[in-house]
């Protein structure tokens, strides 16, 4: 308990207010000490040894000399006795004649303390001076003051203490409390609820760190939702291929199908469909994992995209659908590893012909624009912008935002005939991010449907 993030901020506050409030109480206490005795010696005492001093003077002119004066100044008679510090005279030639403090008659005062002192004048004659020891007085009066000024500051520092420290407290709680609920939910989510949340009450950074893990919890959930998701759908697509093939063997060691080419054809077509599959898993895996191998060269795109459109030409014609290429004479290089980025036109060629209808069209183009993404280095901040646009029924707007998640198949049915294995489009993405490209999709439903994706354009050494 004592290592507690809440102690440790207690004992911190602790310090820094005990040495905050002792230096203030300190500096008070001495600074109103030294200005009162100023005070006290410039104001009340003044006034004391002037009433003295004409004391004196009546008594040289009465006497003629300074004979039996000691009695005038003996502690606790006359005019202010006793209330002030101890006084001393001394006469004309500077000798003391008087002396309160009990010591020193006889003596001769120096030149210095002469100076300092009180000048007695008869008849416009120095008859003596009037002096006071060396050093600070104060009567019992001053005194019992400056001592409850001292008792009030010490007082009213304690209690000062006593507040901050509750406040400090409530403070340093109002901090480690949210924390600790933090760290109860931490604990939770690894025990493997990933429903927990943690309320937000403040908006400075503990509310935002409460925002975070607010985030970080529901991504594990969605995370953890589409993993489960994904297993199911991998076990229904793997499923599907081996329920075909088991049936085919088995109907032909039954008897009920001849072992002909064609039944062993219909097997080997869905044990090609099988490694197709896995293969995709595999590639999605390396690709989550940031370990898909590229090996990118410098590509013209012109003649590269001249090959995938006369490449998928015959299919176009099967399905009797018009198939163009626009895009200028000349487009700068970008960097890319062709073999992926011909499974890319792949895709999304084979998803425009399969959809589009008797009569339809694609086309696919191809232009240089000014990039508003940040781009990797080496680029010069512009990118080629290749699109496959088709004349299809289109996505319906609810779809759109699902296209490239795994497994996902407009068919409700999901049927294989139309819809694929729903690995096409995520692959496709995968592979154009590997590129340090974009991917995204546009669609009217009923106007057909755009595939765009963006590479960026490489500067030449």
């Amino acid at each position: 308990m004592q290592s507690s993030l809440f102690w440790k901020l207690m004992a911190a506050f602790t310090v820094i207010i005990l040495i905050g409030i002792g230096g203030a109480l300190l500096l008070a206490g001495r600074t109103t000490a030294d200005e009162f005795r100023r005070y006290a010696r410039d104001s009340g005492n003044e006034s004391r040894w002037e009433e003295t001093a004409a004391d004196l003077a009546g008594y040289y002119a009465a006497h003629g000399s300074w004979d039996g004066v000691a009695s005038l100044l003996r502690r606790g008679q006359g005019r202010g006795a006793g209330t002030g510090p101890p006084l001393r005279l001394a006469d004309a030639a500077g000798r003391f004649v008087a002396d309160q403090t009990g010591d020193g008659v006889g003596e001769t005062a120096s030149a210095g303390e002469l100076e300092t002192g009180l000048p007695i004048l008869v008849d416009g004659e120095l008859a003596g001076t009037l002096l006071t020891p060396g050093g600070e007085w104060l009567t019992v009066e001053q005194q019992s003051f400056l001592e409850q000024m001292r008792v009030t500051l010490i007082v009213s520092g304690g209690a000062a203490l006593v507040v901050a420290l509750v406040l400090g407290a409530l403070l340093v709680r109002s901090i480690t409390r949210p924390l600790l609920q933090l760290t109860e939910a931490s604990r939770t989510i690894a025990a493997g609820d990933l429903d927990t949340h943690v309320s937000v009450r403040s908006r400075d950074e503990i509310g935002q760190l409460a925002d975070a893990f607010n985030l970080m919890a529901a991504d594990l959930a969605r995370a953890e939702k589409a993993r489960r998701h994904q297993t199911a759908d991998v076990a229904h697509e793997l499923r599907t291929p081996l329920t075909v093939i088991q049936g085919a063997l088995e109907a032909m060691l039954d008897g009920v199908y001849p072992t002909d080419r064609e039944n062993l054809q219909a097997a080997l077509a869905q044990t090609r469909t099988l490694s197709r599959l896995v293969e995709d898993l595999r590639l999605l895996a390396l690709a989550d994992a940031g370990q898909l191998y590229l090996h990118t060269t410098p590509l013209d795109l012109v003649p590269f995209l001249q090959e995938m459109v006369e490449t998928h030409q015959i299919q176009a014609q099967e399905r009797g659908v018009d198939l163009a290429l626009e895009m200028p004479a000349s487009l700068p290089l970008v960097e890319a590893d062709r073999d992926r980025l011909a499974q890319v036109m792949g895709n999304l060629l084979n998803n425009a012909l399969r959809y589009v209808p008797e009569g339809g069209h694609v086309t696919v183009r191809a232009e240089v624009q000014g990039s508003v993404l940040p781009v990797p280095s080496g680029a010069e901040g512009r990118e080629v912008i290749v699109t496959v646009t088709d004349d299809g029924p289109g996505v319906p707007p609810e779809d759109l935002p699902h296209l490239f998640e795994r497994f996902w198949r407009g068919d409700r049915a999901r049927r294989r005939a139309t819809g694929g294995s729903g690995l096409g489009l995520t692959i496709t993405r995968s592979l154009v991010e590997a590129h340090g490209g974009r991917l995204w999709a546009e669609s009217v439903e009923g106007e057909g449907s755009t595939f765009a994706f963006a590479l960026p354009v490489l500067v030449e050494a």
